[in-house]
């Protein structure tokens, strides 16, 4: 189901977030947890991309068990800093092939060593991409009420949030 279905039919919703691990073993623990917390019955869980995709092969894993294991609906993240239009294109092809529908896109946070890939510079390319992919996706993008870190204004904030929704 749609993220936001559920929030158009539900006043009040419970949901947790996912932060997949970096390594083999310590997802065994990680997915023990998710067991434990679908058995709960969250209307979603969101589970992290992890920083530069590092971690994607371990959020599609997470993800696509809580689909089809559970029936718990996923909002899947996708991060786009570090990526090429192509790697994003292939994640958002196996997002489609495991029933993901939803997916918090992001531009990410920038690697402290820099960036070596630049065709994505804002969230709402991201969007964009994902809007014109054929997957009838649920999109959720991020705002900061506080200001963003890069931004030099408020307005500036409120344009890029707009550009995310008009994307």
């Amino acid at each position: 189901m749609k993220i936001i279905d559920i929030l158009n039919q539900k006043k009040v919703t419970l949901s947790f977030e996912v932060f997949p691990p970096k390594t083999e073993e310590a997802l065994l623990s990680v997915e023990k947890a998710t067991e434990i917390i679908a058995a709960l019955r969250p209307d979603f869980m969101s589970v992290t991309y992890g920083a530069g995709g590092g971690t994607s092969k371990h959020t599609t894993r997470i993800a696509a068990d809580l689909e089809k294991k559970y029936g718990t609906n996923v909002l899947a993240h996708l991060t786009c800093v570090s990526s090429t239009k192509e790697t994003v294109r292939k994640m958002i092809d196996t997002y489609k092939e495991h029933g993901i529908r939803n997916i918090m896109a992001l531009r990410g946070d920038i690697p402290a060593e820099g960036r070596s890939v630049f065709d994505y510079n804002y969230a709402s390319e991201l969007i964009y991409d994902i809007k014109s992919h054929d997957g009838d996706f649920c999109i959720g993008g991020a705002c900061y009420p506080e200001g963003h870190v890069e931004s030099a204004s408020q307005a500036e904030d409120i344009r890029h949030l707009k550009e995310k929704v008009d994307a």
